[in-house]
């Protein structure tokens, strides 16, 4: 009942704009949650006690062994390794947007950029929340 009265006196317009909002809020909710975000912090922090490059490079390894390990650990149900999959790739992307590297490997901050943004449309639409 409580249903039927949420929609009672709301035209059809407003119906769709709260449906399209929640399809935005869930596409956005599975965007943000393939960013290592708990990671790339204490990547950063690393980044700048260590700013060096080949103690870097190893420190991206390290967070990137991070990243993959509690998302593996953290995350349950059938779209586990796909998810996975997706922090794992995701990580080094980011690392690099920030001026960082992987072993000293990195695509320069603007191609990296680029490659980012790609990755979140492609990511978020495959990521699976279930």
């Amino acid at each position: 009942m409580a249903t039927l009265y949420g929609c009672i006196g709301k035209s059809v317009r407003v119906q769709k704009a709260e449906g399209v909002t929640s399809a935005i809020q869930d596409y956005l909710s599975r965007l943000a949650a393939h960013i290592p975000a708990e990671v790339i912090t204490v990547y950063l922090l690393g980044k700048a006690v260590a700013p060096n490059e080949p103690i870097l490079g190893i420190w991206g390894v390290v967070c990137w062994v991070m990243a993959f390990g509690l998302r593996w650990w953290g995350t349950q149900g059938p779209g586990k390794v796909l998810n996975v999959v997706l922090t794992t790739l995701a990580f080094p992307i980011w690392a690099m947007v920030m001026g960082g590297t992987i072993l000293g490997f990195t695509l320069g901050e603007q191609m990296a950029t680029l490659v980012v943004l790609a990755f979140a449309v492609v990511a978020g639409a495959l990521y699976n929340n279930q």
